[in-house]
């Protein structure tokens, strides 16, 4: 009987908000939320392949260490859009730290702060990018209230244009303390309401555990619960016509016990490369990058 008491504890879901939210235009947005749009890159030849990495940053607070880092790495340096999670904005510190790290990367970029923090600045996500960047839009995610450290949270999507191409580019990051119906619930508004040929990633945090409550991990649970949720993830937006860049057995995180594929990157309509998971110092997390070819003849 135990079995069947931890299935029914660990199945119920969160409590959830009405998901009233939809896609808001940055430039309507105003207040301590008001997202940072940077000035235009340098220009750039086009190119048929756009590397996009995206990095969980931990607050981003050594913007130096997070450079040397992409700076340092082959694969790193070349990434031409990234997608950046939990970074930090201080009102003591001269700029953002999106715009300290996307200038000194020769990068334009997009901070959308998610919540005001108790030091009076703002933590969030970004989007930093070689190429001009249009349309940016934010849009609230479902809400889940937990026992502890219940937090909003965004999708941020922007158009990246290199020559005449165009990919839409969405970042997220979801909570950590849910199950995997809740998962999908969190992340479907940012995956099935828009159109055409994007790229999406970011901190999904699918981790393989059963939560107790929304509050304790049940790390023992896998046979009882029978499914990882990065392969949940994996399935639901297979369904929806998205290709996987970072199979669900790959660690994207740096400890032991977090050794699971918590971050990802995924595109629907145009075609992956080469792609991986760099070891690389900075965060808790590891960077991830896939090569996304462009071209209008290149297979969906």
């Amino acid at each position: 009987m135990r079995p069947l008491v931890v299935v029914a504890l660990v199945g119920a879901c969160v409590d959830l908000e009405p998901d009233t939210g939809t896609w808001v235009p940055a430039a309507a947005l105003t207040g301590p939320l008001a997202p940072e749009l940077g000035p235009p890159p340098a220009p750039r030849a086009p190119t048929d392949t756009l590397r996009v990495g995206s990095w969980n940053v931990h607050y981003g607070d050594n913007p130096d260490e997070l450079v040397a880092s992409i700076t340092g790495d082959p694969l790193l340096r070349e990434t031409d859009v990234w997608l950046v999670q939990e970074i930090d904005a201080h009102p003591a510190e001269p700029q953002t730290r999106t715009a300290v790290l996307a200038e000194r990367l020769g990068m334009t970029w997009v901070y959308a702060p998610a919540r005001e923090q108790d030091h009076g600045g703002t933590h969030g996500l970004a989007i930093l990018a070689r190429y001009p960047l249009s349309n940016a839009h934010i849009r609230a995610l479902p809400f889940f209230a937990q026992p502890v450290r219940s937090r909003p949270r965004i999708a941020l999507a922007v158009d990246v244009r290199v020559g005449a191409e165009t990919l839409t580019v969405v970042n997220l990051h979801l909570d950590v303390r849910l199950g995997p119906v809740d998962r999908i619930r969190q992340l479907a508004p940012a995956a099935e309401t828009l159109a055409g040929r994007l790229v999406l990633g970011g901190d999904l945090n699918s981790n393989p555990w059963a939560w107790l409550q929304a509050t304790i991990p049940l790390l023992a649970t896998a046979a009882i619960v029978g499914q990882d949720q990065a392969v949940v993830v994996d399935d639901y937006l297979a369904t929806l016509g998205y290709a996987i860049a970072i199979p669900a057995t790959a660690a994207t995180a740096t400890t032991s016990l977090a050794s699971t594929r918590l971050d990802g990157l995924y595109q629907r309509g145009a075609a992956f490369g080469a792609s991986g998971v760099v070891r690389v110092p900075g965060s808790d997390h590891y960077p991830i990058v896939a090569d996304v070819r462009l071209s209008s003849s290149d297979p969906p």
